[in-house]
């Protein structure tokens, strides 16, 4: 299938995780792809590997407001349009309860979850306007539905992601630009690994371990995988998704929905504990 045929999309934060499945599916459907982030060296081998004629690295950093217009700027030059914005990269915030914050940090926190959305989207709109069509879509993330499954800053500005496309959506509806947001529950990678301290030669055992781990409490009894998000992106990017803006897909396998099978009869095992003693 080429559902994204002659297609151009920038993804930023394509070097590694989601971004880099994401790149490799959209070229697999026929878009020719704009790979961003701020390591050079994997982002000239992913590349590289996608081919010179599909896939273009520009080397940026999304809370840098002239890297951004560079990126817009050599995608303009190189394919004269840009069809589909991914807006995925995200940077790490404090992980502190409130009492703990840095007040000097918070800024930073801010724009690397939600303000580096806004300056790469100011930047690319304007090229949408002109054509008079366009696809954005945002990282959210499940963490903007469900409360203490990540940090507080992080999810709050998560959910302020996903708010921010809503009005994106109906701010740009009159020249044809649709903005979705894609929320992904726990999808696990080796960058979810590094996230949590695991050294660099256990990643890949990590994963596996954390990928069983995590099946145990989703609904659909398994962790997610890079496909799960690039697969929606797909979606989302193409004529497919003509009639959908607005919207925000969450893909978490059922987690912000209840409790799984599993997770209920373990709930309901520890009140049967609980009770023993009146039984007694």
């Amino acid at each position: 299938m080429t559902r994204l045929r002659e297609k151009v999309a920038i993804i930023t934060g394509s070097t590694s995780g989601m971004g880099e499945t994401t790149a490799e599916i959209f070229v697999r459907e026929g878009a020719r792809v704009v790979i961003s982030g701020r390591n050079e060296i994997r982002g000239k081998e992913i590349a590289a590997a996608l081919g010179e004629d599909n896939a273009l690295f520009v080397r940026a950093d999304v809370t840098n407001e002239k890297e951004i217009a560079n990126l817009v700027d050599v995608t303009m030059q190189r394919f004269g349009k840009i069809d589909c914005l991914f807006n995925n990269a995200a940077g790490p915030t404090q992980e502190v309860p409130i009492t703990e914050l840095d007040a000097e940090q918070l800024p930073a926190d801010m724009m690397n979850v939600f303000g580096s959305v806004l300056l790469v989207t100011k930047q690319v709109v304007p090229h949408m306007k002109t054509a008079g069509r366009g696809s954005i879509i945002n990282n959210g993330s499940s963490a903007a539905h469900r409360a203490n499954s990540s940090p507080l800053i992080y999810s709050g500005l998560k959910a302020g992601v996903c708010h921010l496309s809503r009005c994106m959506a109906m701010e740009f509806s009159e020249f044809g630009i649709r903005v979705n947001t894609i929320s992904p529950g726990a999808i696990v990678t080796p960058i979810f690994a590094k996230g949590l301290g695991v050294p660099a030669e256990m990643q890949a055992q990590a994963t596996e371990l954390l990928s069983q781990a995590l099946g145990q409490a989703v609904p659909v009894g398994r962790s997610g995988k890079g496909e799960d998000i690039a697969n929606a992106a797909v979606y989302l990017a193409s004529d497919d998704s003509g009639y959908v803006t607005g919207q925000d897909f969450v893909i978490d396998g059922g987690l912000t929905s209840g409790l799984s099978p599993l997770q209920k009869r373990a709930q309901w095992q520890k009140l049967q504990e609980a009770l023993a003693p009146l039984s007694s």
